[in-house]
C-alpha cells in the first residue's frame, strides 16, 4: 500500500512537471502572439510592434540619423524610410534636417508619437507590475530555481555568441550600468 502511494506521488510530480513545461511553452507562445498584435496605445490608430519599435527607437535616439535608426532596428534603410513615411502620414513622427546638412534625415516624435510611447510604456508597466508582484511572493529557493529554468532556456536558444544580452548575463564582470547593449544578430536593444 505504501509503495502505491509513492508511485502515485511520483506520477503526480511528473504530471506537475509536464504541466509546468506546457504552461511555459504556452506563456512563450502567448508572448510571441502579443508582440504581433496591433494595439491601441491611446492614439487614433492601432500600432504594430514594428510601429512601436520605430517610435521607441526615435524616442531613445533623438539625435540619430535615419541610417542609424536602421541599424538600431536591424532593418534596411528602405524599410526604415517606408515605416517612417507611414508613421509621418499618420502623424506620429516628423522628419527634419539639420541646418547646413540637406542630405541626412532625422526624425522626432510628434505629440501623438509621444502619447503612443507613453501608452506602450503603461501597457508593459502593468505586465511588469503583475509579474513583479507574483515574484515578490516567492521564497528565495523557488526564485533561484525559476531563474535556473530561464537560464536553461536562454542557453538553449540559437542566438548564441551573437547576442550581447546573453554575453552580459554570462559575464558577471560586465557592469549593468555600462548601458544597453544590442544583439548583434537582431540588433534589438537589451
Amino acid at each position: 500500500m505504501f509503495s502505491c502511494y509513492i508511485i502515485l506521488s511520483v506520477m503526480k510530480k511528473m504530471s506537475d512537471k509536464e504541466a509546468l513545461i506546457k504552461k511555459l511553452y504556452r506563456a512563450v507562445n502567448l508572448m510571441a502572439c502579443e508582440s504581433k498584435l496591433a494595439r491601441d496605445y491611446g492614439t487614433p490608430h492601432e500600432l504594430t510592434a514594428s510601429d512601436i519599435d520605430f517610435l521607441k527607437c526615435v524616442e531613445k535616439n533623438a539625435a540619430a540619423k535615419a541610417s542609424e535608426l536602421s541599424i538600431y532596428l536591424g532593418v534596411t534603410n528602405g524599410a526604415t524610410t517606408q515605416l517612417a513615411r507611414k508613421l509621418e502620414t499618420k502623424g506620429y513622427v516628423e522628419p527634419y534636417r539639420l541646418a547646413g546638412n540637406k542630405k541626412e534625415v532625422f526624425y522626432r516624435l510628434t505629440d501623438t508619437g509621444q502619447t503612443a510611447c507613453r501608452g506602450f510604456d503603461a501597457h508593459y508597466a502593468k505586465i511588469n507590475r503583475d509579474i513583479e508582484s507574483y515574484v515578490q511572493d516567492l521564497d528565495e529557493e523557488t526564485a533561484r530555481q525559476i531563474g535556473g529554468l530561464f537560464d536553461t532556456m536562454a542557453a538553449s536558444l540559437s542566438v548564441g555568441d551573437h547576442c550581447s544580452a546573453q554575453f552580459i548575463a554570462e559575464n558577471k564582470d560586465c557592469p549593468p550600468e555600462a548601458g544597453e547593449k544590442k544583439c548583434e544578430k537582431c540588433q534589438k536593444n537589451y
